[in-house]
């Protein structure tokens, strides 16, 4: 029977390593570049495509941007048909270099303006209307040339060429030297403990080596009694880590608890039956403590209809597994408090719910909505109050003649004259005009100046007892007016003019409001503002005299209200209820004595309208009894009228010569300088706006050079501007506002005067 040989040590490692034939580092150092590179390849496909995507969606959001705007730009000049503006414009947008092309067209097609550049690819193309008050007036189209979009895509795509050919030879390198290095110091130490195992040293210890594989291999030339105390040592440790294990769930756990009281959200944990398993947080901020909820069912804690919310919100979250968010609000005493609640199901048994208060968020969205829609109602009364503005000045020069015409003719005619009566209704008509002019300058808010102080019970006194209230209760015998006047009334600072339309504006809506009859209080009263109250219109703290004017009639819809305001908006019928002026004059009024308006109303509920103008202490002045034309005439004092107005010229010099002036006209404001250098003359008229050429306050100024402390009069078709207090600063008299009559230009020329 043969014997076998037992095998030697360096035959062993001998056949060990003819057996390798392959190297496990390069093996290795292959399977993880080629891995890695996989990962990277799909990473950079990714990221390229998501970058192509990201840069053409950017490029479609400037082609919306891009065409919005040019739309916002060209509303204003296409309405005004300003070619210049809108080729302007167009030329503006195509010097951009990533516009291919521009076309401008009007609502019937025609085009404004046209550009295109010659390009390769197939444009980003936008077109969008053209809106001015509610109306398409035209159209825009641009277009975005993709050339920048593919120079961006090709350094993208050479950038990520390179990326991976600098990632390939960078892991390649690495990763072979570093495998290598990890892998030879083991293998060394194994083999060179295999071989003392093999000649009998039983008591070596492969501690040197940490790489799982080879302590594994190691191990198995260890004899049983080293495996049985390895083993021992292993319970050991394993022992000792869970108890560490354990120590660190339970500090994690104590931490978690912490958090969860600090955060300001509520917890709740719900079984599938709705119960209330846990909660956690501040228990104030929901108003229910832990005790009210834990172990009892939603129905049992929550009011009725908030537990049928919170409990098909639950189902939802068991039947889709996702997080359900949904919004509520609970009273608290007088207020309202909102919240947001997430729920989720974590098991087939339990779900978490999170419970906020967003109760600031939701006050500040509202706030922030509220003073959104005052500065709009603002920006739009300040357009059309400019329109309005520039009408209302070229409508008073030519209501001039009509309205001081007919009183120089009258003057001249005798008392059985037939001609009297049509003269006066012809006077009568231009007064009647020159006051709706006045009412579009209010609207422009250029037609009040505030200089008297008033008592606004006095302003409804006078009203009550007027032609033009009398002849409203003829048209509405059901409506009775019912005047509340505070006795302790404080004073403000106003023009008695406008605060009397102001009354009458709106005690004639109220009427008109009930179609039945019905009552219209009116009311005054002082009011202490100490924090600002947001509303219709946000009034700020303060002491004010309040007007309130209610009455039971149709009432206004809620989408009424945000345009009642607006000029020329009316329910009536155009014509027999004036021009559509009324609520916007009192805007313009109210504004412009920087008061405040609360309107509240409900169609069936009747309207009540509160009008906050600012109190003041200052004492009203008596004023003495009239002047007639006769006791104002002048002696022969020289005066020179500047207009470039020719008829307002004529109508000025004829009035003065009239009243007993030695009266001269010149045409603008550098012949008056002209004139004065060499002559001189006891007042100077000016007319504020004179175009072309210097206006009024430029020619005063002038004239003030030469002949130091002249005496001037300011005319306009404006009520007082920044400009004419500015020349009244600096040394004019007075201010009259056109159309004139004779006798307030003889009271304001004798004024002037007499110093």
């Amino acid at each position: 029977m043969p014997v076998k040989r037992p095998t030697s040590p360096s035959l062993t490692l001998k056949n060990i390593k003819i057996r390798r034939g392959r190297s496990i580092s390069t093996e290795l150092t292959v399977s993880l570049v080629v891995l890695v590179l996989l990962v990277e390849v799909v990473l950079l496909l990714l990221i390229y495509n998501r970058q192509t995507d990201e840069l053409y969606r950017r490029l479609e959001e400037k082609a919306d941007e891009y065409a919005v705007s040019l739309s916002e730009t060209l509303a204003v000049p296409i309405w005004d048909l300003d070619d210049e503006q809108i080729r302007r414009i167009g030329e503006g947008f195509a010097r951009n270099e990533l516009v291919a092309s521009v076309v401008i067209r009007g609502a019937e097609g025609n085009v404004f303006y046209r550009f295109s550049r010659l390009t390769e690819d197939y444009p980003i193309r936008r077109e969008v209307p053209i809106v001015h008050t509610g109306r398409t007036i035209g159209h825009a189209e641009i277009s975005l040339s993709l050339a920048t979009y593919r120079q961006e895509l090709a350094w993208l795509r050479n950038t990520a060429l390179m990326v991976l050919a600098v990632s390939l030879v960078v892991i390649v390198v690495a990763t072979g030297i570093i495998l290598r290095v990890l892998m030879r110091k083991p293998l060394d130490i194994l083999r060179e403990g295999m071989d003392r195992i093999a000649r009998g040293d039983g008591d070596y210890r492969f501690d040197k080596i940490h790489h799982e594989e080879l302590a594994d291999i190691a191990r198995r030339f260890e004899n049983m009694a080293d495996t049985v105390r390895q083993r021992e040592q292993s319970l050991k440790k394993e022992v000792a880590e869970r108890k560490r294990a354990e120590e660190k769930i339970r500090q994690s756990d104590i931490r978690t608890r912490a958090i969860l009281n600090a955060i300001p959200d509520i917890l709740f944990q719900f079984d599938r039956n709705g119960r209330f398993v846990d909660m956690r947080g501040n228990p104030e901020r929901l108003g229910v403590s832990p005790d009210r909820c834990i172990g009892w069912k939603i129905e049992q804690v929550m009011p009725e209809k908030l537990a049928r919310l919170f409990r098909r919100q639950l189902s939802r979250s068991f039947e889709t597994d996702k997080v359900v968010v949904f919004e509520y609000d609970l009273p608290f005493g007088e207020d309202e408090r909102y919240y947001e609640a997430r729920l989720l199901a974590v098991s087939d048994e339990l779900a978490l719910g999170m419970v906020r208060n967003i109760t600031e968020q939701v006050t500040a969205a509202e706030s922030k909505q509220r003073l959104l829609e005052q500065l709009q109602r603002a920006q739009k009364m300040e357009a059309i109050g400019m329109l309005a503005g520039g009408v209302a000045h070229d409508l008073n020069n030519v209501l001039s003649g009509v309205v001081s015409y007919p009183e120089l003719l009258l003057m001249d005619l005798p008392e059985d004259s037939p001609l009297r009566q049509p003269l006066r209704t012809i006077q009568t008509s231009g007064e009647r005009a020159a006051h709706i002019v006045q009412d579009l300058l209010t609207l422009a808010r250029r037609g009040v100046s505030v200089s008297e102080i008033v008592n606004l019970n006095q302003i409804v006194r006078d009203y009550l007892s007027s032609p033009e209230c009398r002849k409203l209760q003829t048209y509405h015998p059901g409506i009775q007016l019912i005047p509340e006047l505070a006795d302790d009334l404080l004073n403000i600072s106003g023009s008695p003019i406008h605060l009397t339309k102001t009354v009458m504006n709106l005690v004639s809506n109220a009427a008109e409001a009930m179609t039945d009859g019905g009552v219209v209080h009116i009311r005054t009263r002082n009011r202490t503002i100490d924090t600002p109250i947001d509303g219709y219109d946000d009034i700020e703290k303060g002491d004010y005299v309040v007007l309130t004017v209610k009455d039971n009639g149709i009432g206004i819809s809620e989408e009424d209200i945000d345009r009642i305001f607006e000029p020329f908006y009316t329910k009536k019928v155009m014509g027999r209820s004036g021009t559509g002026l009324g609520m916007a004059v009192v805007w313009g009024t109210v504004k412009d004595h920087h008061g405040h308006i609360d309107i509240s109303s409900s169609p069936d509920q009747g309207t009540t309208v509160a009008i906050h103008l600012p109190a003041t202490r200052e004492q009203r002045m008596q004023t003495g009894g009239e002047e007639t034309i006769e006791t104002m005439k002048g002696d022969g004092e020289r005066i020179l009228v500047v207009d470039d107005v020719a008829e307002q010229r004529e109508l000025a010099t004829q009035m003065l010569t009239r009243l007993g002036y030695s009266a001269t006209s010149v045409a603008d404001g550098e012949a008056a300088v002209v004139y004065l250098r060499d002559r001189q003359v006891d007042l100077v008229v000016l007319d504020m706006i004179m175009d072309p050429g210097i206006d009024g306050l430029e020619t005063y100024r002038r004239i003030l050079r030469i002949h130091p402390g002249q005496r001037a009069l300011i005319t306009s078709g404006y009520s007082e501007s920044d400009r004419v207090q500015e020349a009244r600063r600096i040394g004019a008299g007075a201010y009259v506002k056109k159309p004139y009559r004779i006798e307030t230009l003889a009271r304001a020329v004798r004024a002037v005067l007499k110093g």
